[in-house]
């Protein structure tokens, strides 16, 4: 039991209900992909945080990348939000204006 071989028969032992599972259901997947692939750009934004040089810049970049992400979560094209957003800030919004315009309250107003 202490060898490579027997260590890797344990494994398999240990997996085998959920491996008869994954066999006897085509429901079930053999791997994650798909979870993967949906969590890549949040991953890559995180690392291209690194890349900010203080604080202040990388809590901008955080911000900014949020509200992209929650135009994908309400299923707002983050481009079509952006453009027009940008396009209504002025400098003296109060804080209930700007709220309007976030990616939920925004998709709210034009349905």
């Amino acid at each position: 039991p202490s060898d490579l071989l027997g260590k890797a028969l344990d494994y398999a032992y240990k997996l085998w209900p959920r491996m008869r599972n994954y066999a006897l259901d085509g429901r079930y997947h053999l791997d994650n992909n798909d979870v993967e692939r949906g969590q890549r750009p949040s991953v890559m934004g995180r690392k291209n945080y690194l890349f900010s040089h203080d604080d202040k810049e990388a809590e901008d970049n955080a911000v900014f990348y949020s509200l992209l992400e929650s135009c994908d979560v309400v299923q707002l094209n983050p481009l079509d939000w952006l453009t027009d957003v940008l396009g209504r800030l002025r400098d003296n919004m109060d804080e209930d204006e700007i709220i309007q315009l976030l990616p939920y309250q925004y998709k709210k107003s034009r349905e």
